[in-house]
């Protein structure tokens, strides 16, 4: 009888202490888990501890970036199937984090994607339509690992895993996450226009991401 993979959780957060605790515990109730691991992308505010109370362990990161910090946290584990997921969302349950465990662990895919629930219209315009941005997968750590440095970098990460999967021929499966959504940057920043401004900024620097991933692989 084969042993089951060991099952690990890497959370970048950064300055998200109003709800990483509560993502930490709804990844800790999920029986499959065996590894949670925030890594604290150089927070001023207390993120570090609010997860290591919440029974994370907490892997300390200098303020590189998104990408930097999932590979970091990558590291920092030996499991063998990783969930990664945001910090800041709101209504995430043990059995989202489940489905995208076993849709990886039971080969029906090589990547998993679970997408905020934004209702049934928008649900499928994000589904079918758009390109599927999330924080919040599932994968092989040595598929995350074996991504080049440089397609890690801040928030291309996202594009960049999607294009490396698709670059090797693996099958990714994408669905809602229901009821799950997640503190948006309007809210966190005093001023809502610039929390605006670095939400356009993320999707700008994603979307170029798919250019660019194609571009550095004509060099």
């Amino acid at each position: 009888m084969m042993d089951r993979p060991r099952i690990g959780v890497i959370i970048p957060a950064y300055n998200e202490e109003a709800t990483v605790g509560e993502v930490v515990e709804a990844a800790r109730d999920s029986r499959l888990i065996d590894d949670v691991v925030v890594v604290d992308d150089g927070s001023s505010d207390d993120t570090g501890q609010v997860a290591a109370a919440a029974g994370a362990r907490v892997v300390a990161e200098g303020h590189r970036g998104k990408g930097q910090s999932l590979l970091a946290g990558a590291r920092a584990t030996d499991a063998d199937i990783l969930v990664l997921l945001d910090a800041d969302l709101i209504g995430l349950r043990s059995d989202h984090v489940a489905r995208l465990i076993r849709t990886v662990a039971d080969g029906d895919a090589a990547m998993a994607l679970g997408l905020f629930d934004r209702g049934p219209r928008l649900n499928w315009l994000f589904l079918r339509v758009l390109p599927r941005l999330t924080g919040e997968r599932a994968l092989r750590r040595d598929l995350l690992l074996s991504l080049d440095p440089v397609d890690a970098r801040g928030y291309r990460i996202e594009a960049a895993l999607n294009s490396y999967v698709a670059q090797r021929g693996g099958k990714v499966r994408a669905f809602v996450l229901d009821g799950m959504f997640h503190r948006t940057k309007e809210e966190k920043e005093n001023i809502p226009l610039v929390g605006f401004a670095r939400k356009v900024g993320m999707l700008s620097v994603a979307m170029w991401e798919y250019f660019a991933y194609r571009l550095r692989r004509l060099d």
